[in-house]
């Protein structure tokens, strides 16, 4: 009865998330999800272990939801600092300005600059960041935009991958298999690369028709930052944090303990303690932590044990295969139930299934992960934030062109990242 009820629990919970009824917010559906799973299928030490704490039965959890939530809500307020001064807004139009007129190297530099934010900031910065500057840009320059803003989605999604801490899918994948800190730039800076080239080229032929060869400015107003010495120590404390997140991870510290120090800095420096905090976003951490209790309930129920057994038998034991495989299915499962509960979903499959080889497997989740996001609107939280800032400034497109343009692109990139992990993994 547990597994039919836990996948029940699991499957209402994501009608909740996706339907909103009453306007419940994703935060409070999985927290709804996360009740009942307590209330029927867990004991006070599986709620423990969902959290990231260490019981007798559990010594070493899953995942450290906590260690996870600290992470995601300290990186927040260092990127919400950097966006707040003006940092990510005045690097994006510097560089679409540098364009001159030419729509083929604006489409370029669209690309390369949101990837570079990306890479650094990640995906959902990036993208309530360079969103209303490249409409009102286009809207400037008299063009369709929909070429610039299919380029920065999918950049933005596709360079979210290398860091240890780009993404929160990454940071859950990475603190749940311990992998090294820098092994996982390491291990993901080719097939983020592979795939990037991937998407630029094929976008730029599926949009050749639509991207001007020049185009008339009709705005020279000059972006500036809000305060210079600010970003400049938000930026020093970013590269830190970058840097001292290995070291961390070599000396088996939990990473959350760099990131704290990296906010505490900024919030001693700015001394707007309250204000920054409000710029947490909240429901977003509180939906990781009752997605967790909701999985929990799926792993205590034996569903996640036979889930990999079922998935792995025939594929375990072919490296290529079962990467490119890990990587398909978990960017098929990102437009179904999103990435963040595909992600929790697989760690627990991944570390029940017959698998010689769970860091392989890791990676190519990570690639999934990322990548699946660029088939639809819904397969990651940044797809969602793209559309809402979008239609603010009267831009919108549909699911299907978008999923016609993400079907051609995105199973070629990940076919191109999956290759090139494989070969990586194989030296």
């Amino acid at each position: 009865m547990s597994p039919i009820l836990a996948v029940a629990i699991f499957v209402f919970t994501y009608a909740l998330i996706v339907l909103k009824p009453k306007r419940i917010n994703e935060a409070q559906a999985a927290l709804i999800g996360a009740a009942l799973t307590i209330i029927f299928l867990l004991k006070p030490d599986n709620v423990l272990e969902a959290l990231g704490i260490s019981t007798p039965e559990a010594p070493q959890p899953l995942v450290t939801t906590w260690n996870v939530v600290v992470i995601l809500a300290t990186l927040m307020v260092i990127s919400s600092l950097l966006d707040d001064y003006g940092f990510f807004e005045y690097v994006a139009t510097r560089a679409i300005r540098a364009s001159k007129n030419s729509g083929k190297r604006l489409f370029l530099y669209t690309y390369l600059v949101v990837s570079a934010i990306s890479f650094f900031a990640g995906n959902d910065v990036v993208i309530l960041t360079t969103t209303p500057i490249i409409l009102i840009f286009c809207r400037n320059a008299r063009i369709d935009p929909k070429p610039y803003m299919f380029a920065s989605f999918f950049a933005a999604n596709t360079f979210s991958m290398p860091l240890y801490i780009g993404n929160l899918t990454n940071i859950l994948i990475g603190d749940s298999l311990h992998l090294d800190y820098f092994g996982f730039t390491r291990y993901m800076l080719l097939p983020t690369l592979v795939a990037s080239v991937v998407n630029y080229s094929l976008l730029k032929y599926i949009f050749r028709k639509d991207i001007p060869e020049s185009f008339g400015l009709h705005d020279n107003g000059r972006v500036t930052l809000g305060n210079k010495s600010l970003v400049a120590l938000g930026l020093l404390v970013l590269f830190g944090v970058i840097v001292l997140g290995g070291a961390a991870n070599y000396l088996k510290i939990p990473l959350s303990i760099v990131t704290l120090g990296g906010a505490l800095i900024l919030l001693v420096s700015e001394r707007r303690v309250v204000h920054r905090l409000k710029r947490v976003s909240w429901n977003v951490v509180l939906f990781v932590i009752g997605l967790f209790i909701v999985v929990k309930g799926l792993e205590v129920s034996g569903v996640a044990e036979a889930a990999g057994e079922f998935m792995f038998s025939h594929i375990g034991n072919n490296l290529a295969v079962a990467s490119f495989s890990v990587s398909l299915l978990s960017a098929f499962m990102c437009n179904l139930v999103n990435n963040i509960p595909m992600t929790a979903m697989m760690l627990s499959i991944i570390h029940h299934a017959p698998l010689t080889q769970q860091m392989n497997f890791g990676y190519a989740l990570v690639i999934g992960s990322n990548l699946g996001a660029n088939f639809t609107t819904f397969g990651a939280l940044a797809g969602i934030l793209w559309l809402e800032s979008a239609r603010r400034y009267g831009w919108s497109t549909t699911m299907t062109d978008l999923l016609k343009v993400g079907l051609i692109v995105t199973p070629i990139a990940i076919l191109g990242a999956s290759i090139t992990l494989v070969l990586e993994m194989s030296f």
